[in-house]
């Protein structure tokens, strides 16, 4: 399930990326949004193995998908001095559901005895899944209310579409009327690009030119002067491929291993990090859920949050790349503390960092590609940026079973790599976006 939940992550980031690139990013918001609702009601009711399979690939299409566009949508909005804070305050938005949605699994999920003569019940899974796919369908109608990209409007050189949308922000920002808005025309303000061009023909000509032109941003954001920034883009944000959901089941493991692993009175014993007790390991048995468990990982989820208000306070005042580089050195400090230290209290606060830190750096990594690419292109830097974390998170943590002191190095080596990585990034805080 997992494997195929990634991959439809994988197609969903880099095939909305390219199509808010080619059509505009308004309507693809409540696409998104639609598609992880009807997948979410699928799966709730769905009784094969087939349809549970293709509501899955379905909603890693929706999710992956949304969380593009929405990023895309709304940094081409926000004000210069203000970019980073809005961008960060999404993040903390979604780390706030995740943390929220942890403790409703808390409280709904049962064990597989539960669901006995193999009737439905009211606190089974599909409650869960179905609770969280109806918001998406009433954020789908109202997120189609939005206006549209004025800089998108801007680059297709469709000039009163955009001066409408300005006058509309001027208006709602400044509580005047729109017609007191002293820029009268937009005209010839953004010079002429093939992308103007209308798609006309059959289908398949459609499909062609959507193909060519996909292929020609690709090839821009590979060429000068954006080759370095996307090297240095792709390698960081494949350095964060575990995802937070993972590095927080890591991290809670790893801590019940390495007390475990104290405790025993084998000294021949080895503390070990598998896929297999990431996901089992939160049941005794098919009647108990190891409660113990459920809370460490809650509480330690709870540091993501903290990251995020962190970076929600200073991104705008130190800056993208101090936070970036920060954050993956104090990160692979805190590991390497793990190694020096058997207090459950200690290794607590240092798993507390690690994980404040890995938020905080997938949030300014995402930031930083966002401003640094212009707007023709920016849904498929990000969309392109997501397809191979996701697809080497998913076959690594198929294959998932080292030992907890190689499982802590290769975590401080991800943060630290991405750290240096970082280093080489333009930063344009307070400085206006690339166009």
């Amino acid at each position: 399930m997992k494997i195929r939940l990634c991959i439809g992550m994988a197609v969903g980031a880099f095939v909305f990326g390219i199509i808010i690139d080619a059509s505009g990013r308004k309507g693809s918001i409540p696409a998104t949004m639609i598609a992880v609702f009807c997948a979410t009601i699928s799966l709730s009711f769905a009784q094969t193995t087939f349809l549970i399979y293709l509501s899955i690939f379905v909603l890693g299409l929706g999710l992956a998908g949304n969380n593009v566009v929405l990023r895309v949508y709304v940094i081409e909005f926000l004000p210069m001095k203000r970019r980073g804070f809005c961008l960060v305050a999404l993040d903390v938005l979604g780390v706030i559901g995740y943390v929220s949605a942890l403790g409703l699994s808390w409280l709904l999920m049962p064990s597989i005895v539960r669901l006995q003569n193999k009737k439905f019940r009211p606190n089974s899974w599909r409650v869960l899944i179905g609770l969280g796919g109806i918001p998406n369908l009433i954020m789908a109608c109202a997120t189609s209310l939005l206006p549209a990209s004025p800089r998108y409007l801007l680059y297709r050189r469709r000039y009163e579409e955009a001066l409408t949308v300005l006058r509309q922000i001027y208006a709602i920002n400044n509580s005047k009327h729109a017609d007191t808005y002293t820029l009268r025309t937009l005209d010839n303000c953004v010079r002429p690009d093939e992308e103007d061009e209308e798609d006309t023909g059959n289908v398949s000509k459609i499909v062609w030119k959507f193909y060519i032109k996909t292929r020609k941003r690709i090839r821009k954001i590979c060429s000068t002067p954006f080759k370095c920034t996307t090297i240095l883009g792709l390698c960081i944000n494949l350095l964060q491929f575990p995802g937070i959901i993972w590095v927080a089941l890591w991290n809670t493991q790893l801590f019940q291993e390495t007390e475990n692993f104290n405790k025993s009175a084998k000294k021949n014993s080895t503390c070990v990090v598998d896929i297999e007790n990431l996901a089992l390991g939160f049941l005794h048995n098919c009647q108990e859920i190891d409660t113990d468990r459920f809370r460490i990982l809650f509480y330690l989820s709870l540091s993501y949050i903290l990251g995020e208000i962190l970076l929600l306070i200073g991104i705008d005042v130190i800056g993208r790349k101090i936070f970036l580089v920060l954050s993956g050195l104090v990160g692979t400090a805190a590991c390497l503390g793990l190694l020096f230290t058997v207090h459950n209290i200690v290794q607590i606060v240092l798993s507390l960092i690690i994980l404040a830190a890995y938020a905080i750096g997938r949030t300014t990594t995402s930031i930083l590609l966002l401003e640094n690419y212009f707007t023709g292109v920016r849904g498929t830097i990000i969309g392109l940026s997501r397809i191979f974390p996701y697809l080497v998170g998913s076959f690594t943590k198929l294959f998932l079973n080292i030992q907890c002191l190689t499982s802590i190095y290769i975590m401080s080596g991800i943060l630290l790599s991405a750290a240096v990585a970082g280093s080489r990034m333009p930063d344009l805080t307070r400085l206006p976006m690339q166009e």
